[in-house]
């Protein structure tokens, strides 16, 4: 053994690492051509030792954190031994450990001189892989043939030299080449840039050094996670959450779980869960790990570095065969259906064994609409993620139009949007009233109207969750609201969309989507009047509702009137 590492040079060397993973998501976000990967960070960047086993992660998708793992497993199972410096290895396939396939997975090995130091990692979702539907995310797909090009962990750069032949067939099955193209070489970028960032650390600090850091990352997660873990009262707490259909017309697809806190072990149980559907809204086993993970991780200390090492006291039990382990060649395209609602079914379980530090049901995942076209003889497809908002918690509102907790994500920037593509975004507000009431209310969903202007029109893709299941309350607070899909609004062709849809929309016509609010906290009639006068007054909460539900009598300024307020309440809180 070598002698102890001195903490002061660990802890430099530490955030080094640290200061590299940021580096490369700045690389991502400075070079990236899609929208979704430059101005919505829909991408995860992370650095790994040399066994695979995540060190530091990045700024980007939160979702994406137990999904990493499995990408770099299947990577090194296959070319491990023969990955060479100068090396980057691809994969996107979903029964390989990725996601769905617009997820495309990127790993570097980093030299030092010999030496092998870890590996760099970015995964990006892409625009377009191809697939039935443009942009590859078909909400109405029966298996994964259907939903885009499947690449097996394999060399995309050997010692410095593009494979072409991949490059070719990527190019030919895939609509926009210049948007997958250019979001791939930032991605090569970030993992050549981590690359020659540890090789100036190694000469720096040396290989042993940076290695001994890694492995004392590691173990300092475990032994803070396993430390938050034995905080938490010992026992089994139970919860359903339901899908709003199977894809189709179906029934709710029940999602269950138990999770089991043995000490500084914790067990999630998804026995109960429904069995997979015949169409894209499964989430492969990665996915669902990673819902698992983000959802314990959140209510830790934010001091807990996010590494493999936080993983080591965590347990998931997914029947195979079920919405959230499906067996191949089901589709998995819409993931994010069943993937953000697993978050919130362990939400809701967690809840029980802490509810000081968990909020109610967020809006329950981002929605994603898709609109292509042809313009000017090319392909055009605009990908927009909408946020929605956050629940409320034991000491604070839920936050108003922000991206879901697992997602942080960021919205498309209308300016960037009407330059690009043939659209118009007409309205872009918080929904008023939408919100969960409560003690501590949940946040407002948004809505975003949007008028496509392709002279052709052109093919609408709805990805949204909660249009029937809505953002369930805690501590006695209410549900928020649900989504709505609407076509041409307030006309005479007004249309009600339901939550998954591939539609042809001509031009001129009005697309209106209107996000769920979330769940409350808390009983309303508890909540503080000066607080819901200052939601009167902002427009977010109207005078009646501040009177049926909240119990306080107050004036479109925002003027209380006490001793209505009084009155209304005597009866006890509502």
């Amino acid at each position: 053994m070598g002698a102890p590492l001195d903490p002061v040079t660990a802890s430099v060397v530490e955030h080094g690492l640290g200061s590299i993973t940021d580096e490369m998501a700045n690389v991502v976000v400075s070079t990236a051509y899609s929208p979704l990967v430059r101005d919505l960070y829909d991408f995860t960047v992370a650095l790994c030792n040399v066994r695979g086993e995540m060190v530091v992660q990045g700024v980007g998708m939160a979702i994406h954190l137990g999904a990493l793992p499995s990408a770099v497993d299947a990577i090194l199972r296959k070319l491990g031994a023969q990955l060479q410096p100068g090396d980057c290895a691809i994969m996107n396939d979903a029964y390989e450990g990725g996601m769905h396939l617009p997820n495309v997975i990127l790993l570097t090995p980093c030299y030092a001189e010999s030496d092998l130091l870890g590996y760099a990692l970015t995964m990006a979702h892409h625009t377009d892989v191809g697939g039935h539907v443009p942009g590859s995310v078909p909400v109405n797909s029966r298996d994964i043939f259907g939903e885009g090009l499947r690449i097996p962990p394999m060399l995309l750069v050997r010692n410095g030299v593009r494979n072409d032949t991949l490059l070719a067939l990527i190019e030919h099955n895939v609509r926009v080449p210049r948007d997958f193209f250019g979001d791939l070489e930032s991605q090569v970028s970030a993992c050549r840039t981590a690359e020659k960032r540890l090789q100036a650390l190694s000469q720096r600090y040396g290989s042993h050094t940076i290695l001994a850091v890694m492995e004392g990352l590691l173990d300092r997660s475990e032994k803070m996670a396993r430390a938050e873990i034995a905080a938490l009262p010992d026992g089994e707490y139970s919860f359903e959450d339901h899908l709003d259909n199977d894809g189709m017309d179906g029934p709710p697809q029940r999602l269950s779980v138990t999770i089991r806190i043995e000490g500084d072990e914790l067990t999630a149980d998804f026995t109960g869960t429904a069995a997979q559907v015949p169409t894209a809204i499964n989430s492969p086993l990665a996915y669902s790990r990673s819902a698992f993970y983000l959802a314990v991780r959140s209510i830790m200390s934010a001091e807990l570095p996010n590494t493999a090492g936080f993983f080591r006291p965590l347990h998931m039990i997914a029947p195979e065969g079920t919405i959230i382990n499906p067996k191949f060649p089901s589709a998995v395209g819409a993931m994010g259906i069943s993937g953000y609602r697993l978050a919130d079914t362990i939400f809701g379980a967690l809840a029980k064994a802490a509810p000081h530090a968990v909020r109610a049901a967020s809006e329950g995942g981002t929605t994603r609409y898709t609109f292509a076209a042809t313009v000017d003889g090319k392909s055009s497809i605009f990908s927009e993620a909408l946020v929605g908002a956050w629940g409320g918690h034991a000491a604070l509102d839920g936050i108003d139009g922000v991206a879901n907790i697992a997602a942080n994500m960021a919205n498309s920037p209308i300016e960037m949007v009407e330059s690009t593509y043939p659209v118009m975004v007409e309205e872009y507000a918080y929904e008023p009233n939408s919100e969960g009431a409560g003690a501590r209310r949940g946040g407002l969903g948004v809505r975003r109207r949007v008028r496509i202007l392709a002279e052709q029109g052109g093919i609408l893709q709805i990805r949204s969750g909660r249009a029937k299941q809505a953002p369930w309350g805690t501590a006695g607070g209410h549900p928020g609201s649900t989504c709505q899909n609407v076509l041409d609004p307030g006309t005479s062709q007004e249309r009600r969309l339901k939550g998954l849809e591939t539609i042809h929309v001509p031009a001129g016509t009005v697309y209106l989507h209107v996000t769920p609010g979330a769940g409350g906290n808390g009983a309303p009639g508890e909540r503080d009047p000066q607080l819901v006068a200052r939601d009167v007054r902002d427009g977010k909460v109207s005078v009646e509702r501040a009177c049926d539900v909240y119990r306080v009598a107050v004036s479109p300024e925002g003027v209380i009137d006490y001793q209505a307020t009084d009155a209304l309440r005597q009866d006890g809180p509502c």
